[in-house]
């Protein structure tokens, strides 16, 4: 499970930023919204990012997936770019390093990765585990400008041979991470493996809110082989208060959607169902993943295509099953989740842009609003965080400056 992520020179984010997943002392709802890594370290299972258009919230979901490629990343050969887009609102961030760093918890043990890096490549990778209260450093990769390469010291703890260590530190160009090189370097097995799994499997890729989930269907339905997918689904559907009794489904044929009627029992094929009803119906398939597995999924605009009941009912689904160690972090224009009683307040962040254009993460935790006062009306009123000021709604057409 993902602490913190910190994010340095990336779009509309210039200075550090950071998002934690650390709960709070509050106790409130903590069995349905928390999850207990390590004895005394709860970690919050849902994260819900608000911001006016522009703010940059988007940005954080990106930087999360970016850092995720990142990691996992196979370049094609050691001169091909890595992408990244720095903050570029000032004369001097385009020329600077970018930096990311993410804490998280695999099998009670707590790790950090740091990546310093621009669009050429990496310049400093370093990975520790706390195997006590003090960090221990698994491996520091350092870039020699002299010869134009990487040179990487391993710990003793991760019990690679030397031959292994050469070969890793060989598969590591300028623009691949240790840990994509350790991922096509054929060596015993280390801390390593559990760490890049981690990466390439439990965290997802982005969920944009125009992604046309029906491809994604469709291969989930395709490896359904016992039905269970399909089962959560209809369950799921239902009980969102879809009149939908069926699903039938073969490969490389669309979905048909089976509606129970006062006339009896009608066929729809997916092509003639509504945007929200494939939405749902996809985001039913993300929600069966964060229930059954570990996994850390990312979605922007959560809302998006579905009515407000529906994103409440999923959020509660989650919180109130999830019994593993995944997370959810959402972005979201829906101000009603914070009139919510199933939402903590440790949950909530938002972005803010200051007077050089660059984004600002705050938690509402921090804000210092009374517990008495609703962050509801707060944002409204404006307290939390400057909301988009639109004029008046009354134009007059010729005058033109």
């Amino acid at each position: 499970m993902i602490v913190e992520f910190s994010i340095k020179n990336f779009k509309s984010i210039r200075s550090e930023q950071r998002i934690s997943f650390e709960a709070s002392s509050d106790n409130y709802l903590s069995e349905e919204s928390t999850v207990e890594v390590k004895k005394g370290i709860r970690l919050l299972k849902l994260g819900i990012i608000y911001g006016a258009n522009a703010s940059g919230k988007s940005n954080i979901l990106h930087a999360l997936d970016y850092f995720r490629m990142l990691v996992c990343f196979q370049p094609t050969d050691r001169n091909e770019p890595l992408g990244i887009v720095p903050f570029l609102l000032d004369d001097k961030s385009a020329d600077q390093h970018s930096e990311m760093s993410m804490c998280f918890y695999l099998d009670g043990e707590k790790y950090v990765l740091s990546i310093e890096f621009d669009n050429d490549r990496i310049y400093n990778e370093v990975l520790v585990v706390y195997l006590s209260a003090r960090p221990t450093e698994l491996y520091n990769r350092k870039y020699n400008k002299d010869n134009d390469s990487s040179e990487i010291t391993f710990s003793s703890k991760l019990g690679l041979l030397k031959k292994s260590q050469r070969l890793i530190e060989g598969n590591t160009i300028n623009n691949r991470t240790v840990l994509a090189a350790f991922s096509i370097s054929n060596v015993e097995s280390s801390r390593l493996n559990k760490v890049y799994d981690f990466f390439n499997k439990t965290l997802e890729p982005i969920i944009e809110p125009n992604l046309i989930l029906s491809p994604f269907i469709h291969r989930t339905l395709e490896g359904d082989k016992d039905g269970r997918v399909k089962d959560f689904i209809l369950r799921f559907l239902k009980a969102s208060d879809f009149n939908i009794s069926g699903i039938e489904w073969n490969r490389g044929l669309p979905v048909r959607f089976l509606h129970k009627t006062n006339d009896g029992i009608h066929t729809l094929s997916e092509d003639m169902e509504s945007t929200g009803t494939l939405r749902f119906m996809g985001m039913s398939i993300v929600l069966q993943h964060l229930l059954e597995q570990n996994k850390f999924v990312i979605m922007d605009e959560v809302e998006s295509s579905i009515h407000y009941e529906l994103l409440s009912y999923f959020l509660k689904v989650f919180l109130v099953n999830g019994e593993n160690q995944s997370q959810l972090l959402v972005t979201t224009h829906d101000i009603n989740l914070l009139n919510e009683d199933f939402i903590r307040r440790d949950q909530i962040w938002f972005t803010d842009k200051n007077e050089d254009g660059e984004t600002e993460l705050k938690r509402l935790t921090d804000l210092g609003l009374s517990k008495r006062l609703s962050p509801y009306n707060a944002y409204r009123q404006g307290k939390l965080v400057d909301l988009p000021f639109v004029g008046s709604a009354y134009l007059n057409l010729n005058d033109v400056e």
